[in-house]
């Protein structure tokens, strides 16, 4: 992983106690660099065009834009970025969506330098990095598991009118009837109506039920990268 010049790495999190941190550890590591910080989503767009890193270090949870959001939206214009999430967030859901949305690490805030330190040298040699025991064939396994349970919601979905998968979307967020009516022009008369249909089509019992089943669904297709 030898290279001629030190790696540029600008950092985003929206705690300026943890980027002073990392920013000490590579102080007398020669061949990593710092060039920049940000604190929100936001800013971390604005001086990615700027200062153009070879890595950005980024946390999942900003304010203004979280690290997902801004990875993709940087994406948009930049498709060769080098993105590792440090972040407390290291469950397969979040490495699965960090790497479906193109993302080349993940690693927890609790790593130890040297593994840290590892990851960027990988990443800047273009290989992947989600930790020690998530290789490319255990992601795959993982991606393959999310499908299955978005296959097996998806045999019940497709039954569903399109006007009854967004009820079922605003249902996921949380909304009542009485907001859903409003959102989709109709009474909430009209809403019941169909979110009781739904739930006979989809043999739910509750109103909890309901609510389960959308949010399970919604969260699935994200983190496969589906919405």
């Amino acid at each position: 992983m030898a290279h001629s010049r030190p790696i540029r790495v600008l950092i985003a999190d929206d705690h300026q106690l943890f980027r002073n941190g990392i920013a000490s550890i590579f102080e007398d590591i020669t061949d990593i660099l710092i060039v920049g910080e940000a604190e929100n989503g936001t800013q971390l767009v604005e001086k990615y065009s700027t200062v153009k890193p070879d890595i950005i270090l980024l946390d999942i949870s900003m304010p203004d834009m979280n690290g997902f959001e801004a990875l993709k939206y940087i994406k948009r214009t930049d498709k060769t970025v080098k993105a590792i999430f440090l972040t407390m967030h290291d469950s397969e859901e979040y490495i699965l969506h960090a790497y479906k949305i193109g993302a080349m690490g993940l690693i927890s805030k609790n790593t130890i330098k040297g593994e840290l330190v590892y990851a960027i040298k990988s990443v800047f040699a273009d290989e992947k990095y989600f930790g020690k025991q998530y290789d490319m064939a255990k992601l795959k396994q993982i991606e393959h598991n999310y499908r299955k349970i978005t296959g097996s919601f998806a045999d019940d979905y497709i039954h569903l009118t399109l006007k009854e998968r967004k009820i079922l979307e605003y249902v996921s967020k949380g909304h009542t009837s009485q907001e859903i009516a409003g959102h989709l022009e109709l009474s909430k008369r009209s809403i019941d109506h169909y979110r009781s249909r739904m739930m006979a089509r989809l043999n739910l019992k509750s109103l909890p039920e309901l609510i389960s089943y959308a949010i399970k669904y919604s969260n699935a297709n994200k983190i496969l990268g589906n919405e």
